[in-house]
């Protein structure tokens, strides 16, 4: 009994523990699409809007030949705040009612409040040739938050009287002290 021996128990006991967590795993989830397709959760920010914003309509068409996908949405923002960077996932499934897969598209734009948005994409995408249905849903979003800072410009120039007729050091000298 050399070290090789012993080499070769440690990497069979290994491999046994690994065959053991994948079967736990795989008895514990749906089957092998459960481990690559984990349950869809929601962000915990946008579970507290989704009671205001709807996803009113979603429609995914894919032509017979190639992997171009088209799609659109339609966003409805009851809410008091602007909303962007909406994520929405599709869940595709066949006639059985088998997941085939998700495919996840990202509205940039803002949906005013009290608004309605709609969006169209035609992305290079594989979708399955057997998917039927679909299911969408938003799964993020973020609400638009007012700038940091803003700039106002007048019509005061430089080394000029201000518009509202105050007319301060600084602005006499062009800089901010004298000299």
């Amino acid at each position: 009994m050399n070290g090789k021996f012993w080499g070769n128990v440690g990497l069979g006991a290994v491999i046994v523990c690994l065959v053991a967590f994948a079967v736990t795993k795989l008895s514990a989830s749906s089957g092998v699409e459960g481990l690559f397709l984990p349950e869809v959760k929601v962000s915990d920010s946008t579970t507290e809007l989704l009671h205001s914003v709807e996803l009113v309509r979603s429609a995914v068409k894919v032509p017979k030949s190639g992997h171009i996908v088209d799609a659109s949405f339609a966003i409805e923002n009851r809410g008091g705040h602007d909303i962007k960077n909406i994520s929405i996932l599709c869940t595709l499934f066949n006639a059985a009612g088998k997941e085939q897969g998700r495919n996840k598209w990202t509205v940039f734009d803002t949906v005013k409040s009290q608004g309605r948005g709609m969006f169209a994409f035609s992305d290079k995408k594989f979708i399955s040739a057997s998917a039927t249905r679909l299911e969408c849903q938003i799964v993020d979003l973020e609400v638009v938050k007012g700038p940091l800072f803003t700039v106002h410009r007048g019509s005061a120039g430089h080394g000029a009287e201000a518009a509202d007729g105050h007319n301060d050091a600084a602005q006499q000298g062009g800089h901010g002290s004298a000299h």
